[in-house]
């Protein structure tokens, strides 16, 4: 683990940025590996030596160009954050969609033609219906 704090926001923005790219291409397989990637990136983040106010101060203190380009790697990490939240909201939704397309194409969602219902003994519907 680093204490240096660009190297840090480095990590943790490389981290959600690849994060991000696995979610856009639905890869399942990429997603793992990513995830566990992210993880440990925003743990060591979480671990860092005087917390995140000590954190503030360190990225103050660097150098303009240095704290310039890693205040810009934070405003990308965010933006991939949300970004990266909106597309699990999506994918949930995705899946509960097809999950419930696929219970109303199976057999005991529906009638049969025999005016039974399924998985109801002596279920004939009335005539009266």
């Amino acid at each position: 683990m680093s204490s240096n704090p660009a190297v840090q926001i480095s990590n943790v923005a490389s981290s959600l940025a690849h994060l991000r790219l696995r979610l856009e291409q639905n890869d399942i397989d990429g997603m793992t590996d990513a995830l566990a990637k992210t993880q440990v990136a925003l743990d060591e983040l979480n671990a860092y030596p005087g917390g995140i106010e000590q954190l503030k101060k360190d990225i103050d203190q660097l150098p303009s160009p240095l704290k310039e380009e890693v205040n810009a790697k934070l405003e990308a990490a965010t933006l991939d954050h949300q970004i990266n939240g909106e597309l699990i909201r999506l994918a949930i939704q995705k899946n509960a969609a097809l999950q419930a397309y696929i219970a109303q194409q199976s057999d005991s969602a529906t009638y049969s033609n025999k005016g039974s219902i399924p998985g109801v003994e002596s279920g004939i519907l009335s005539k009266k219906v």
